[in-house]
């Protein structure tokens, strides 16, 4: 199993930036009766659509897009009018059966391009609508990525004058995402209605991508650690499961090796070429479909393999001239392919051919405003062997630079630090995770292979959402390798494709992405995202940041590993191969976000069902709830498996880290710490640098001096270690010392109310506990080619090659840990730091005492205030507080704990007795911005 990387901003597929079309066509109008009908119905679209457009242009929510739509105005066609829907459904799995009677986006009920168009707008203005009233001020930074190259050999010296692939395929080798003609097709109008998708860059670098060709992988770090991860270990009992799968009686998840013989890769130029290839889009298509004599009596799968097989083989066959000539264009007419295969028909007497091809090109003369063109892709891999090629023949390996995970992380780092704009287009890659099969038996573990500069003829290969190869992994001479294998047979000049499968987190990459597989059931992209709505719920509802600190401190406490925790890691597939050499606690911990991984799979179907359900009933009266159930099914195991792939890289990351600190993984301590009663004294009471310490330095300028010292001395006799029991003696000290200080009187410049309030949710915390900071370090240079950042930043930047040097914070490794299925955060011990305010880090004493002469108005600290906090407390324990109230924090505490994290810990309420003090306790003081 595999996966391309699509985890970082702006990685795409191994299109080229030339699918993304400027040059974009005028969609179909609504099939009408007569040609008056369609241009009336015509006028009033664009009516709608200028209406639509100038009421976005109104939004405050103004993204690059939009501002483009209004610099091109008029002249912009009605697709690129629109933006992308996120209710586009994410497809981790390609087998789902198809059904005859949806076929081709609803053309039959009369449900065109344009219908789609204003479905679309209407749901982008609903959406805008949402948007406005939700509350964004507790978002978190999040971003990553990483890399390196190296090595010589051969330059491939097959030019396109404007080749950049935008790669990230993410693959499930569970399916290949192909269907024969006796399947049946289902075209789900919801993914076909959204049509294909403009990217936001409007123009093409000039740029041709070359590469080193290779003929065997080449290790980048690493190389014993990687050989290991690539090395297959077949069950004892391999024999047995591999019967027992093939009879449907062995588990699915386990995935075993699938062995291979050694077959010879079809040679370039000779069984394959290099050429530029072109596609079209969902929209053309369907164009071309409505543009079919009616009177024909061809069935529709027989229209579509017309265009599938016919039309798209005679146009890359004859576009093959453009190749390497440096000027090839970006769009290219249907209407010569079209008059090439009525000519073919008529040398072979194919009258139904014959009128095909004249049905079309009447159609194409009648209706000028319609552009009939498919669209460049870039270099691409067609067959150009004579019989071509049988099923399950073996094309090709895909090679490149092989990169543990850490280190190819580590390099996107540098790329998008290097790159400083965030909005400037990502990077292109061509990468992908080789994934060991979870039936090996040392277990499931990942490495990337990187095909941007040495590579073979194979990352020339394009998507297809009905593709004709697959790649998958395969065991072969006791090494795994990616190899593209055929799934049906493949005809001389058709080209080479397979499903990436692609999933993003990244909505404006999956935004950009466009697919021209020209297939009846393109998906209309090769991104699926898995970044936010449906996917998401279950995550955040029952995995939040106390959550995950439950479970790390609780695997820290242990610091052992159970028989349970090995069974549990093992049915997920995980075994030697990624846990081997990590310390007990964070084996410990890995079972038990494996526990939340299964829990996740069960609740997920109910919530993307629900999720797609409440956006169809938009659109569609009649909905198959079974269709729809099994659906979600499949999008939730893909969740699935891309939650066990996270888990690993994070694994990996933290095992460098480590490595880098103490030597051996091994020796690393727990990250996490559970405070004695007696630690919990030294911090809150009696230490140097207490918390009651704090509360008095700070009261010093506010408090005469006889007063203070009356205070000092009864919190000196009232030292809780004394006491048998420890942990009530704190609380009783703490409830004392808070009556004392509500006492004082308040000012607008020291608000002894609040610092009351605050003593009193610490006497209210049981669990407290410290960081165990690791050391800082600076990680070797990576060096970053201009290849690497893309054309822009390397007009900026120059030719030569970048140096970076990634630091690793001291809780880099919690922070990786705790947020361990977000891969997009450069710096995930920050996103923690933020993350915990008020959750788990109480605020600092000294936020209710101004050291300013005027302090500002942020400084309130009214009844409004106080039900924030509580709603807070009560209602979104695990959202951090807001920063731009009275509240400040450390960057660093000593200590952490919150009545939260106890109500999580002991799943209970949050204490009561705490709660009704803080909502019925008088009010003392009100200053004037507090009303």
């Amino acid at each position: 199993m595999w996966k391309m990387d699509s985890l970082f901003q702006g990685r795409s597929s191994p299109y080229n930036l030339q699918q993304f079309r400027h040059n974009s066509p005028n969609y179909p109008p609504t099939k009408a009766k007569n040609r008056g009908d369609a241009n009336d119905m015509n006028h009033v679209i664009s009516l709608f659509i200028q209406l639509a457009t100038r009421l976005e242009e109104s939004s405050k929510y103004v993204n690059d897009r939009d501002t483009l739509l209004k610099l091109w105005g008029n002249d912009l066609p009605l697709a690129l009018c629109s933006s992308s829907s996120k209710h586009k459904k994410n497809r981790l799995v390609t087998d789902r059966k198809y059904r005859s009677d949806d076929i081709h986006g609803g053309l039959d009920n009369g449900q065109h391009a344009s219908d789609r168009e204003i479905r679309r707008r209407l749901s982008k203005l609903n959406k805008k609508s949402m948007d406005s009233e939700s509350d964004t001020s507790d978002d978190l930074d999040r971003s990553s990525e990483d890399g390196n190259s190296d090595g010589d050999t051969s330059t491939s010296n097959t030019d396109s004058d404007q080749e950049v692939h935008l790669e990230s395929r993410t693959r499930d080798s569970k399916g290949n995402g192909y269907l024969t003609p006796n399947d049946g097709l289902d075209f789900i109008t919801d993914e076909r209605e959204w049509g294909a998708r403009m990217t936001k860059a409007s123009l093409v670098p000039p740029v041709t991508r070359k590469y080193d060709v290779i003929d065997q992988y080449v290790i980048v770090a690493d190389e014993d650690d990687v050989k290991r991860k690539m090395r297959v270990s077949l069950p004892d009992d391999y024999a047995e499961k591999l019967t027992a799968q093939k009879n449907g009686t062995e588990e699915s998840d386990m995935e075993l090796p699938e062995v291979k013989g050694y077959k010879p890769r079809k040679m370039l130029e000779h069984e394959v070429v290099e050429q530029e290839v072109y596609g079209i889009d969902p929209y053309t298509h369907n164009l071309l479909l409505d543009s079919m004599p009616d009177e024909l009596e061809w069935s529709l799968q027989e229209k579509h393999v017309f265009i599938e097989d016919t039309l798209l083989r005679t146009l890359n066959m004859q576009v093959r001239h453009f190749t390497g000539t440096g000027s090839t264009p970006m769009s290219y007419p249907l209407q010569p392919v079209i008059q090439e295969i009525e000519k073919s028909a008529v040398e072979h007497c194919d009258t139904r051919m014959i009128s095909m091809c004249q049905g079309i090109l009447k159609a194409i003369a009648r209706r000028p405003d319609d552009k009939y063109v498919a669209y460049r892709k870039g270099l691409g891999v067609v067959c150009n062997k004579e019989e071509g090629f049988g099923e399950d023949d073996f094309v090709v390996e895909f090679l490149g630079e092989v990169y543990p995970v850490w280190k190819w992380f580590e390099k996107q780092d540098g790329i998008r630090s290097l790159q400083k704009n965030s909005k400037d287009p990502a990077p292109e890659f061509y990468n992908i995770y080789l994934e060991r099969p979870k039936g090996d038996a040392d277990g499931y573990d990942l490495v990337v292979v990187d095909a941007m500069h040495k590579a073979n003829y194979a990352s020339r290969i394009c998507h297809s959402c009905r593709p004709n190869c697959e790649a998958k992994v395969t065991a072969v001479g006791g090494h795994y390798q990616i190899g593209i294998y055929s799934v049906r047979k493949i005809q001389h000049g058709e080209e080479i494709t397979f499903d990436y499968n692609s999933v993003t987190e990244s909505k404006e990459e999956y935004e950009a992405s466009v697919c021209l597989c020209g297939s009846q059931v393109c998906r209309g992209s090769y991104l699926n995202l898995t970044g936010e709505g449906a996917f998401q719920k279950v995550l955040k509802e029952w995995h939040g940041i106390l959550d995950c600190h439950y479970l790390m401190l609780e695997a820290c406490e242990l610091n052992s590993v159970s028989e349970e925790d090995y069974n549990d890691l093992g049915r997920a597939g995980l075994g030697s191969c990624l846990l081997g050499g990590l310390p007990d606690w964070l084996v410990a911990y890995a079972a038990r976000l494996v526990r939340f991984i299964n829990f996740e799979r069960t609740k997920l179907p109910e919530a993307i069902l629900k999720h797609n359900l409440e956006e169809k009933r938009k659109y569609f009266s009649e909905i198959c709830l079974e269709v729809e159930r099994s659906d979600a099914e499949v999008q939730a195991e893909g969740v699935y498996n891309q939650r066990l792939q996270n888990l690993a890289v994070t694994l990996d990351k933290v095992r460098y880290v480590m490595r880098c600190i103490f030597g051996d993984p091994m020796k690393a301590p727990p990250p996490l710490e559970k405070l004695s009663p007696e630690a919990v004294v030294s911090f809150l009471w009696k230490g140097e640098d207490s918390f009651v310490e704090e509360l008095l330095q700070c009261m010093t300028p506010h408090v005469a001096e006889s007063a203070l010292n009356d205070l000092k001395s009864k919190v000196r006799a009232r030292d809780p270690l004394v006491s048998k029991d420890i942990q009530k003696a704190v609380q009783k000290s703490l409830l004392w010392l808070r009556d004392e200080v509500r006492n004082l009187p308040c000012t607008y410049k020291c608000r002894h109310d609040a610092a009351a309030d605050l003593i009193h949710i610490y006497a209210y915390t049981k669990y407290f506990f410290r960081v165990l900071d690791y050391k800082t370090f600076t990680s070797p240079p990576v060096y970053i080619s201009p290849l690497d950042l893309g054309p822009k930043c390397a007009d900026k930047l120059g030719a030569g090659l970048q140096e970076y040097r990634k630091i690793y914070g001291q809780n880099y490794c919690l922070g990786q840990l705790i947020f361990w299925h977000n891969q997009s955060d450069v710096e995930p011990d920050c996103t923690l730091a933020r993350a915990s305010r008020g959750s788990l880090s109480l605020p600092d004493i000294s936020s209710f005492y101004a050291k300013a002469h005027k302090p500002s108005r942020q400084r309130v600290y009214g009844p409004k205030t106080v039900r924030s906090m509580l709603t807070r407390m009560e209602k979104h324990p695990q959202r951090p507080w807001p920063k731009d109230q009275i509240w400040s924090f450390k960057s660093s505490p000593k200590f952490f704990g919150s009545p939260m994290l106890d109500a999580v810990i002991n799943n209970t309420p949050l204490d009561r007795e705490m709660v009704h003090w803080l909502k019925h306790r008088p009010a003392i003081f009100q200053a004037m911005w507090d009303r």
